[in-house]
């Protein structure tokens, strides 16, 4: 399955995207939605009215975004710890949207830790 995946300017990298869409998902970049340097809530409603899971390392201010307008198609959020060691790298967010794909774990309306589903 593939998924629509928006990139905020957080989680945006040109690897990260490149790697995302030889995996078959279509990805959109804040360069391409013009919404670069916006604010949270400007990026969760482009995501929102587009249709896009909304890819983000910011988790706390997005989870807070997610709870007051749960009507989205789904944020997956990426919690870090500065440590190269134990951040996840593109290849890892990667295997873990087609973890939670395979699973067959419903998206819409959801806040998903990809951390966990890292293996």
């Amino acid at each position: 399955m593939s998924l629509k995946i928006y990139l905020d300017d957080c989680a945006y990298a040109r690897q990260l995207a490149t790697l995302l869409q030889a995996a078959g998902h279509e990805v959109r970049t804040p360069a391409e939605a013009g919404t670069s340097r916006r604010s949270d809530d400007v990026h969760f409603q482009y995501a929102a009215t587009q249709g896009f899971v909304l890819l983000t390392k910011n988790p706390g201010d997005f989870e807070a975004l997610h709870r007051a307008h749960p009507a989205h198609a789904g944020i997956l959020a990426i919690y870090q710890d500065n440590d190269p060691n134990r951040d996840m790298s593109y290849g890892d967010i990667v295997r873990a949207i087609a973890n939670l794909e395979s699973a067959g774990i419903q998206l819409p309306g959801m806040f998903h830790v990809l951390n966990a589903w890292r293996y």
